[in-house]
């Protein structure tokens, strides 16, 4: 497919997003299979595009910023699958869908062309894994961070729902994250022969799990419960800083090859 043709899916992809998020909202005028069938549909044209990346690439879609974002947007609907099976999280809905248009409407302004080369430091059997549940941690960090948002806008006798929305996720978010932090560093030392080298990314990525270990701690301590939602905005900002700074502002980085 074109970069053209790929950018319009990314596109239509955004837009069923987006769609299902409105009428989700109005499911008292709506009917729910409206917002789901919208959904779904947003699911098979962001899973189009990744499984172009792996027909074009030859390889697990996971080496540039853009199949791993593109990835990423897929990440949302399965995961609120699993959320609403094991914690009753249905009423997330809305906010995984506009997390999910979010994603896909950044790959409207990426190169979709490029064909990223596998390089060597990518080819070991931690590679997957260690993308895999930082791609999970990540999703959720932005569901935490959606709902933190709305809980200052909220009537009071909403806070607490949105409050235990908001650790629901954090309580994702920060296994994963321990999980990617893992087999990044076994994965360091088979490469590099040293678990931790103090690179940028792996810096900004022990800040985010810091501030997360912390909202869990906080979250537990009556009189500091009430910095969690600050907590869970600067996760958030640690992820954005994880994700993009080594990739996008160049800094040197050993993990820049992705970019």
């Amino acid at each position: 497919m074109t970069p053209t043709v790929l950018k319009l899916i990314a596109l239509l992809g955004a837009i069923c997003y987006y769609s299902a998020f409105v009428t989700e909202l109005l499911k008292k005028k709506c009917p729910v299979i409206v917002s789901r069938a919208l959904w779904a549909a947003g699911f098979a044209l962001n899973a189009a595009l990744v499984v172009n990346n792996y027909l074009v690439n030859g390889y697990v879609p996971f080496v540039s910023m853009y199949q791993v974002l593109t990835f990423l947007g897929v990440c949302f609907l399965p995961i609120w699958l699993i959320m609403r099976f094991l914690r009753g999280s249905g009423w997330m809905a809305p906010y995984f869908m506009f997390a999910a248009g979010i994603v896909m409407t950044g790959l409207c302004f990426m190169d979709a062309e490029s064909v990223w080369e596998f390089a060597p430091a990518l080819q070991s059997p931690f590679f997957i894994p260690h993308v895999l549940v930082y791609m999970i941690s990540y999703c959720m960090g932005a569901v935490a961070f959606i709902l933190t948002i709305l809980s200052y806008f909220v009537k009071k006798r909403d806070l607490h729902r949105y409050e235990d929305g908001i650790y629901d996720c954090v309580t994702v978010v920060f296994p994963f994250m321990t999980m990617g932090m893992f087999f990044g560093s076994i994965w360091a030392n088979e490469i590099w022969g040293h678990f931790w080298s103090w690179d940028t990314k792996e810096n900004f990525s022990l800040i985010t799990w810091l501030i997360y270990m912390l909202y869990l701690h906080f979250r537990r301590n009556a009189k500091l419960k009430k910095y969690t939602r600050l907590l869970a905005l600067a996760g958030f900002v640690g992820i954005i800083v994880t994700f993009l700074f080594a990739n996008v502002l160049n800094t040197g980085s050993v993990h820049s090859y992705s970019s």
